[in-house]
């Protein structure tokens, strides 16, 4: 009798196993954005935007135009080809490394402590404003943009998760 009980076990166990019982959900494909990150700079009435592409391509905005697009506006017109002539490549980063870091940020983007802490008081300086994002689509596939880092008033501002702030030490390093 227990030989039955152990063997009936065992079959159950094993159509469980191969039925795909236990597992969760498919992980959704990550889709990258054409755009993935962007850092920008502003001091004195002046404004500068870097982005890196999808495929690992970081280029300058060289228009006053591009720098001030909106988000939307930007990736669509980027996609498009219609930037060619106010943008220029700086450098290209290994794809790889890429895919890595943008993975790290998507999970990351909808978890706690995501936003950037800011200290209780910075110092009353004139100072260059450094901003670091990173783009993905929602559940809704709306572009978003996350902040991963931050320098105002010459004071580092990160956030409260891990992952983003290796995004931010990946993103810093590679360009």
């Amino acid at each position: 009798m227990e030989r039955t009980l152990a063997a009936f076990s065992a079959i159950v166990l094993l159509i469980g196993c191969f039925s795909g019982c236990g597992r969760g959900e498919e992980p959704r494909e990550i889709k990258m954005p054409d755009i993935t990150f962007m850092y920008t700079y502003s001091f004195e009435g002046t404004y500068q935007l870097t982005f890196c592409d999808s495929v690992g391509n970081c280029n300058k905005a060289m228009t006053d135009e591009v720098c001030t697009m909106g988000l939307d506006s930007l990736s669509e017109k980027f996609a498009s080809g219609a930037l060619d002539d106010d943008i220029r490549l700086v450098k290209n980063c290994d794809k790889t490394a890429l895919e890595k870091a943008y993975t790290k940020l998507v999970k990351a983007s909808g978890a706690e402590g995501r936003e950037l802490e800011y200290p209780d008081s910075l110092p009353a300086v004139e100072a260059p404003e450094e901003r670091w994002y990173g783009l993905y689509y929602d559940k809704d596939d709306k572009l978003r943009k996350v902040a991963v880092h931050a320098n105002t008033c010459m004071t580092d501002v990160t956030t409260g998760n891990e992952d983003l702030n290796e995004v931010y030490e990946w993103f810093s390093d590679t360009f």
